[in-house]
């Protein structure tokens, strides 16, 4: 999923569609806490992982007349 913030209705649609626990109390849906935090994690994003790379060094004993590739 995507970042953004869920609304009433993404949790109201939850509950109906099985994907998050809920007990009927009378005319009162209980949903156990953890359950839905569980759900709202689903919503963000998880961090993103970058290893540090190390850039290539030339060797010390290269020579002074290396032709090396522009950027142009």
């Amino acid at each position: 999923m995507a970042d953004r913030i869920p609304t009433f209705a993404d949790i109201c649609c939850a509950i109906t569609e099985g994907s998050l626990a809920a007990t009927i109390d009378g005319a009162m849906y209980a949903v156990n806490a953890l359950e839905l935090r569980r759900y709202l994690n689903k919503f963000r994003s998880l961090p993103v992982i970058s290893t540090a790379t190390t850039p290539a060094r030339p060797p010390h004993n290269e020579s002074t007349n290396t032709i090396r590739p522009s950027c142009a």
